[in-house]
């Protein structure tokens, strides 16, 4: 009863405090990294470009404490708001971090030929399931402890190098790190003398013991504090003009509201960026369609987008789970690129690399290497980008690393895809739309000086469309923005940048490690929270029959599901979606099962395939530090999948099985690959286990979700932590919709009791 469950582990006080003494600092340099001062200087002209508005000034350090004002969230406090909360969110993961440093660890060495360092392997606990989030490159601290053969620990207990180490190799299905160490050699590490008995059976490798610490890479965030000081340099032009508007000559062939109000009505659209509508759609649509079996709702979204006649402001594709969001991108896509004269380039985006993939996979059926980029960020590792995807990325000849092409390249591709972050390679290249714009005119002008200006230009990219963008954070959705925003002073453009995004803002948001930070709030989200959106009589949430003129909508709610069987999605209908989801999947997908045997009955000769099981059994701790598992648990569920896949016929990979606890992740698959199955197989090693969260965007035929938690008393805490599924309505959403033809369920009645 006096002991605290979510208490960290023990950690001796002479191993930990040696994190906090002062050393020798050898530094590793890093491998993969793009010269982005170079590449500028190879394809564009230094003195064209415009110069980068400053950073507004809050020192490294600040918290929202040192300034309350910040926390009003404007246009005019747009950078300072940010800036305060980005700034918070890097202390916080450093603390993360910190939370996960390994003490008196051990780790093989191999020194390096010519004694200038050695490679080290060591396995990191969590690293599967990004805990710590771990890239290629990435800079650990080592400090190595000298502990003689005896076990004995001599003054001072470690060597008094601080080793920074850079990342080689992440093997996370192994939970390995291989690291590149500079300066830790025979003589620094002391094993001749200190430790003779660490030589391994190879005779070429020792095995040594560090402190291991995981300092926070503050260059993953900090392009996203560049790019909100263009953010708000253009609010503030906007709030100018508007100031200024009344004085303005608007036949200027230098003004024109568009570019100045585009930023704004990208951030904070009115019913002034909108059009009139005033007839409702004729239902006719053209027929020269790259996907025929697009439905209604897909075709409007996708029509309303190219003719551009909803205004200027962005265009959100509301998709609940399996109504074909990224369907409707990818033909949004190839029917601007073949249809629009004055679309040549458009840049798409995704927060996660693996749906970034997807986007990349779906297109090559209509797109050649010569025609579409995936742009990659060096520290990529080779071994996670899909097979198909390959072709498409640019390698360097001259690093072997992913990396940006040469600037003639990069300007003849159709298409370019990457995630929202790794935009910013574009930015630190100088490649948006106002450097490109800028260097274009100011070159022109120079070689005809007495040339009048021409009096429209067309912009290198013509569109930003983005996937999953409920899952991305406010700023790292500015990164793509950024890139393709027109300039603030050109000529009439001959196509306005167009922004589209498609998302579901009751799925998982995005995850930050400031507990209830503002940045959990996707700007997808935002934007359907405004009057603009939310109160149009076609939204999802208060559908009116108010009669036109009415505002255009910049907005299409996709309501047929082609993913799931009726009784599966009723549920998340209801509770999520206002009831407005159809079951439009055809019934060889969904209704394969509802003959098995497992199912309740309800004295119906076809059953329903959701299954709930009442799980009496107790939820405890694997290890200190919040590891919560439940072998019951696991049992009921290996026993159900295995009749699923001896009984129905399911194979194991059209199985998903998902806890929300990482601990218990674990006790799962070593429970189910120790199940041995009727069929003449020796355990269940190909059915898919893993967090709720890894399963976002995927379906399978067969999802099993397990509650874990047990125990009433720690829910509470567990929803404090963003822990469970319990009174996590996005995480359980995404957990009941992963499904196509049967869901089971298992979990405590009395922790689920209440729970909507």
């Amino acid at each position: 009863r006096g002991f605290d469950v979510f208490a960290t582990p023990y950690i001796p006080i002479n191993v930990k405090c040696i994190n906090q003494l002062p050393g020798i600092v050898i530094y590793t340099d890093p491998t993969k990294k793009v010269d982005y001062g170079r590449y500028v200087e190879d394809h564009l002209i230094w003195r064209f470009l415009p110069t980068p508005p400053a950073q507004c000034n809050i020192p490294y350090g600040f918290t929202l404490e040192d300034g309350p004002h910040v926390s009003v969230f404007s246009p005019q406090s747009y950078e300072r708001f940010f800036h305060g909360h980005i700034q918070k969110e890097i202390q916080h993961q450093q603390l993360e971090n910190d939370s996960v440093a390994l003490y008196s660890v051990k780790a093989t060495v191999e020194f390096t030929p010519g004694g200038s360092g050695a490679i080290v392997t060591l396995v990191v606990p969590g690293l599967r399931e990004n805990s710590p989030y771990i890239e290629e490159d990435d800079r650990l601290q080592l400090r190595q402890l000298r502990i003689t053969s005896t076990q004995y620990v001599p003054v001072p207990p470690w060597t008094t190098y601080i080793y920074e180490a850079r990342v080689l190799a992440v093997i996370r299905t192994h939970e390995q790190l291989v690291l590149s160490v500079h300066g830790l050699t025979i003589d620094t590490s002391e094993v001749n003398f200190h430790a003779p008995g660490t030589l391994m059976p190879t005779g070429t490798m020792h095995r040594l013991s560090f402190n291991v610490q995981f300092p926070f890479p503050e260059e993953r965030l900090s392009p996203q504090l560049h790019v909100l000081a263009f953010i708000q340099e253009s609010l503030g032009e906007a709030a100018e003009m508007t100031k200024r508007a009344a004085s303005i000559d608007v036949n200027t062939e230098h003004w024109h509201p568009s570019n100045q109000f585009w930023v704004q009505s990208m951030l904070f659209p009115t019913e002034a960026d909108c059009s009139v509508q005033a007839n409702a759609h004729s239902g006719i649509f053209p027929d020269n369609l790259f996907d025929t079996q697009l439905n209604v709702e897909q075709r409007i979204a996708m029509e309303n987008i190219c003719q551009q006649n909803y205004g200027v402001m962005p265009y959100l594709i509301s998709g609940p789970p399996g109504t074909g969001k990224t369907k409707t991108i990818i033909e949004t896509a190839l029917q601007l690129i073949a249809n629009i004269d004055a679309v040549s380039h458009i840049l798409i985006c995704a927060p996660s690399e693996q749906a970034a993939d997807i986007l990349v996979e779906r297109l090559t059926v209509h797109l050649k290497p010569a025609q579409m980029l995936r742009l990659t960020r060096p520290t990529r590792s080779f071994g996670e980008v899909p097979q198909q995807v390959l072709p498409y990325c640019h390698v360097s000849p001259s690093t072997g690393t992913f990396s940006l092409p040469p600037f003639e390249t990069v300007m003849a591709y159709s298409i370019v895809v990457s995630t929202c972050r790794d935009a910013a390679m574009l930015i630190s290249a100088r490649l948006t739309n106002r450097d490109l714009h800028a260097v274009s005119s100011r070159l022109l002008h120079a070689i005809h000086p007495t040339t009048p200006q021409p009096p429209t230009t067309t912009l290198h990219w013509s569109a930003l469309l983005i996937d999953e963008a409920a899952q991305a954070t406010e700023p790292t959705i500015l990164l793509p923005l950024a890139v393709v925003a027109p300039p603030s002073v050109s000529p009439k453009l001959t196509f306005t940048p167009l922004v589209v995004m498609a998302g579901d803002e009751h799925q998982l948001n995005p995850r930050t490690s400031s507990p209830d930070s503002p940045l959990r709030r996707s700007l997808f989200a935002r934007l359907f929270s405004l009057p603009v959106y939310a109160d149009h009589p076609l939204a999802r949430h208060a559908p009116t029959h108010r009669r036109y003129p009415a505002l255009r909508p910049s907005f299409t709610p996709l309501r047929q599901n082609y993913r799931s069987h009726p009784a599966i999605l009723a549920v998340p209908s209801r509770l999520f979606y206002n009831n407005t989801l159809l079951a439009a999947a055809p019934a060889d997908k969904t209704h394969v099962l509802v003959s098995w045997e497992g199912w309740p009955s309800r004295h119906r000769p076809s059953r329903w395939p959701v299954l709930y099981h009442d799980n009496r059994s107790d939820d405890g701790l694997e290890c200190d530090g919040g590891g919560w598992t439940n072998r019951g648990e696991a049992e009921v569920v290996a026993g159900y999948v295995r009749r699923l896949v001896e009984e129905a016929g399911v194979e194991q990979r059209e199985v998903a099985v998902m806890s929300p606890f990482s601990a218990q992740v674990k006790v799962l698959r070593n429970v189910l690959r120790g199940m041995k199955t009727g069929t003449g197989g020796d355990g269940l090693w190909d059915v898919n286990v893993g967090p709720t969260e890894a399963f976002q965007g995927l379906e399978f035929k067969v999802v099993v979700l397990c509650v874990t938690r047990s125990r009433g008393r720690f829910v509470r805490r567990d929803q404090e932590l963003g822990w469970g599924v319990v009174g996590m309505r996005q995480r359980m959403n995404v957990a009941l919709t992963r499904a196509q033809a049967g869901l089971v369920v298992v979990g405590s009645r009395d922790v689920m009791c209440g729970e909507e």
